[in-house]
């Protein structure tokens, strides 16, 4: 008697970045420093919020942040390895 296998199917995932406002990219840093206020504005350049971090912590001596890197995700059904027409 043959007993067939189990077949288990993954998904497989490619962040692809397309230029485009759908595509918007937006980072935020806080001081978590115990009471400390300070916050970077949101910038579409993750560089840019690094170096405003690199600033808090030369004036102030704080080493810790919370991060956020937030973006917009354009799902497809597209199967892997095919290309879509974005």
């Amino acid at each position: 008697m043959t007993t067939a296998a189990a077949v288990t199917t993954v998904p497989v995932y490619r962040m692809v970045r397309y230029p485009g406002p759908e595509s918007e990219l937006t980072l935020t840093a806080r001081c978590m420093a115990g009471g400390c206020p300070w916050e970077s504005g949101p910038t579409s350049q993750p560089g840019t919020g690094a170096v405003g971090c690199e600033s808090h912590t030369a004036a102030t001596g704080h080493t810790t942040f919370s991060v956020r890197l937030e973006y917009i995700a354009l799902v497809t059904t597209e199967a892997a390895g095919e290309e879509g027409s974005g």
